[in-house]
């Protein structure tokens, strides 16, 4: 049996923060994501998104910056590193998009 395509499926962006936010709250290491009402982060010139995730995307490529906290006692760059790797393969295999890069910043220590 032969399926032709009957139309386009178009994932929303909802769906891609969801699935970055998921991700990197499975990671060992991450306490949770980091809030907008931090007024450091407006002061330093780096404000938060809501949620803790901002994305772009391009054609088939997604970017996105993520804004975490990470749990006392845990090797940082580790958890950092983490977090990029698993964030990326996630996209890749179940939406099936390319990605251009995952920045991590680490907002605060819990």
């Amino acid at each position: 049996m032969s399926v032709e395509s009957s139309g386009v499926v178009r994932v929303a962006r909802q769906v891609l923060s969801t699935i970055v936010i998921n991700t990197a709250l499975q990671i060992p290491g991450v306490a949770h994501m980091a809030q907008s009402a931090d007024p450091w982060s407006r002061l330093l010139g780096r404000e938060v998104p809501s949620q803790g995730v901002s994305l772009s995307v391009k054609d088939n490529t997604v970017s996105t910056d993520l804004y975490i906290v990470v749990e006392t006692g845990v090797n940082i760059v580790e958890v950092g590193t983490a977090v990029q790797e698993e964030i990326a393969a996630a996209i890749e295999e179940m939406i099936g998009m390319q990605v251009r890069e995952v920045n991590v910043y680490i907002q605060d220590v819990a």
